[in-house]
C-alpha cells in the first residue's frame, strides 16, 4: 500500500518558496534586481523603470517571490535621501532585508517643501499615494488628462486627497498650466482671477541663448515659448524651464518680469519627484501656502542639491528697495551630491562662485538688478534659485539687452503662430509688446 504523496509535496513545495520582506520603517522606493537586469515585484504591483532602467516600486515591509539567485536590492527616497545596497542570495522560505537610507537634508524642517507641480490623473490613486510618501514628496499636482478624469476633478476640486497628511498633501486642482493661445488664454485669465498657480507644462528642448534657438526649441501649443507673453502680462506666476534653460529664464526676469523659478518636465519617466520646485511656507503646509509661496516666488528648482540664497539676510521672492551705491552681503549655500560649482549671478552676470558649500560676495547697487543663486555639476544646472530683486529708488529691474531679447522673441513666435491665432490673441501680443517697449523708456 501506497504512502499519500500530498504531505511530501506541500513540504517540498514550502522549502522551495523564497520571498524577500523588505523593511525600512519608512515607505521607501525599492528595487530588486537579478544581475540580467530583470526586476522582480510584489504581487499586484505594477512594473515600472527610473531613467537609468532600474526597477522599482514603493511602500514597506513589503513581500515578493524571487528566485534562488544573486540578487541586488536598494532603498532610496527622492533626492532628501541617500541609498543603501546590498547583494545576497535568497535562502528557503523568508529572508528578511533590513535597508534604510540616510538623509542628506531635511528642508521641511527650513520651512521648504518640495512639489511635482506635473503628474498625471491617469495614475492608479494606490500608485499615486505610494510614490508619494515613498519619495517623500511634499506636495503633488494631478493634472486631469480628458473628459474621463472631470468626475475625479469635481469631486476633489479645493480638497486634499485621502492620503494626505501634515507634511504630504495631495491635490487635482493645485496649478493649471496653460496649453497654447487659442485654447487656453482666457481660461489662464479667470483661473488666475480664482487664485489658481498658471504656469506652463513643459520645458524648452536644447540649446535656448538666442531667441532662434528657443523659438526653434519644441512645440508652441505646449511649451513655453508663450510665457513671453503672459510673463510680461502679468498672467503666469511661474517658468518651468530654469534649470534646463536658464538663461532664457534669467532673460525673462532681466526684462522686468516677476516669475518664480520652478521645475517641470513633461516626461514621465522615472519615479515622481525627479525634478522638484521647493517653495519656503510660512507655517503649515497646505495647499494654499504652497501656492502662495510659489506665487510670491519663494522657490528654487533642482533635480537634487539643496540650495539657499539670502541677500543681506532675505531669500528668494524678497525685493529690497534700495539707494544708489548701497553695499549688500549676498550668501549662497548649498548641500547634495553632484554639484561641482555654485555661482552667485546678478542681471549683469556672474558676482561670485565656488566650490560646493557657501559662496559670499558683497554687491554695490548703483542701478536695478537682480541675485539668483546657481548649483552646476556634469555640465548641467542642478538647482536654481528665484531672485531676489534689488530696486531702486523703487525702479525695478529692465537690462536693455534683457528687453531686446524679449522683444526680438516676441518678433520671431509672432511669425510662427501668426497664421493659427484668432485677431484677438495677436492683441494680446501686440500689448505684451507695448509692455516691453515702455521698459525701454
Amino acid at each position: 500500500m501506497c504512502d499519500d504523496p500530498t504531505p511530501l509535496t506541500t513540504a517540498r513545495i514550502a522549502n522551495t518558496q523564497r520571498t524577500l520582506r523588505l523593511r525600512a520603517g519608512f515607505p521607501c522606493r525599492w528595487s530588486v534586481w537579478s544581475a540580467n537586469g530583470k526586476g522582480w515585484f510584489p504581487r499586484d504591483t505594477s512594473p515600472a523603470r527610473d531613467l537609468d532602467g532600474v526597477p522599482y516600486f514603493h511602500g514597506d515591509d513589503l513581500v515578493l517571490d524571487v528566485p534562488r539567485e544573486r540578487l541586488t536590492i536598494r532603498a532610496a527616497r527622492g533626492m532628501e535621501y541617500g541609498s543603501a545596497e546590498t547583494t545576497l542570495v535568497p535562502g528557503d522560505g523568508e529572508t528578511l532585508v533590513e535597508l534604510a537610507p540616510q538623509r542628506i537634508y531635511d528642508a521641511a524642517a527650513r520651512g521648504w517643501y518640495g512639489g511635482d507641480l506635473h503628474v498625471h490623473l491617469n495614475r492608479p490613486p494606490r500608485w499615486v499615494a505610494d510614490s508619494q510618501h515613498g519619495e517623500d514628496l511634499h506636495v503633488i499636482n494631478l493634472l486631469p488628462g480628458d473628459e474621463g478624469d472631470k468626475e475625479a476633478v469635481e469631486r476633489w476640486s479645493g480638497r486634499d486627497l485621502p492620503w494626505s497628511d501634515e507634511t504630504h498633501v495631495a491635490r487635482v486642482d493645485l496649478a493649471h498650466h496653460a496649453l497654447g493661445p487659442e485654447k487656453c488664454h482666457d481660461t489662464v485669465r479667470k483661473l488666475r482671477e480664482r487664485g489658481a498657480l498658471i504656469g506652463y507644462a513643459n520645458a524648452f528642448h536644447g540649446p535656448v541663448e538666442t531667441p532662434e534657438q528657443l523659438i526653434g526649441a519644441g512645440d508652441p501649443e505646449y511649451d513655453a515659448r508663450l510665457s513671453v507673453v503672459d510673463a510680461a502680462l502679468g498672467l503666469v506666476d511661474s517658468f518651468c524651464s530654469a534649470i534646463g534653460s536658464d538663461r532664457a529664464y534669467r532673460r525673462l526676469i532681466g526684462a522686468g518680469n516677476r516669475v518664480a523659478a520652478v521645475a517641470g518636465t513633461a516626461q514621465r519617466l522615472g519615479p515622481i519627484g525627479r525634478e522638484r520646485t521647493y517653495a519656503h511656507v510660512n507655517g503649515r503646509l497646505t495647499a494654499e501656502s504652497y501656492a502662495d509661496a510659489v506665487r510670491h516666488g519663494r522657490t528654487f528648482a533642482t533635480t537634487g542639491p539643496f540650495l539657499e540664497l539670502a541677500v543681506e539676510g532675505h531669500g528668494p521672492g524678497a525685493t529690497l528697495d534700495l539707494t544708489p551705491g548701497s553695499r549688500v552681503r549676498v550668501t549662497g549655500r548649498v548641500i547634495g551630491p553632484l554639484v561641482e560649482n555654485v555661482r552667485l549671478l546678478t542681471a549683469d552676470g556672474e558676482l561670485a562662485a565656488g566650490p560646493p558649500g557657501e559662496v559670499t560676495a558683497e554687491l554695490t547697487v548703483n542701478w536695478p538688478t537682480y541675485v539668483v543663486a546657481v548649483a552646476e555639476g556634469g555640465g548641467q544646472v542642478r538647482a536654481h534659485t528665484s531672485p531676489v530683486y534689488l530696486d531702486v529708488e523703487s525702479r525695478r529691474v529692465a537690462r536693455e539687452e534683457d528687453v531686446t531679447f524679449c522683444l526680438r522673441w516676441l518678433e520671431l513666435l509672432e511669425e510662427l503662430v501668426r497664421d493659427r491665432v484668432s485677431a484677438d490673441y495677436l492683441a494680446v501680443m501686440q500689448e505684451a509688446r507695448r509692455v516691453y517697449q515702455s521698459r525701454l523708456a
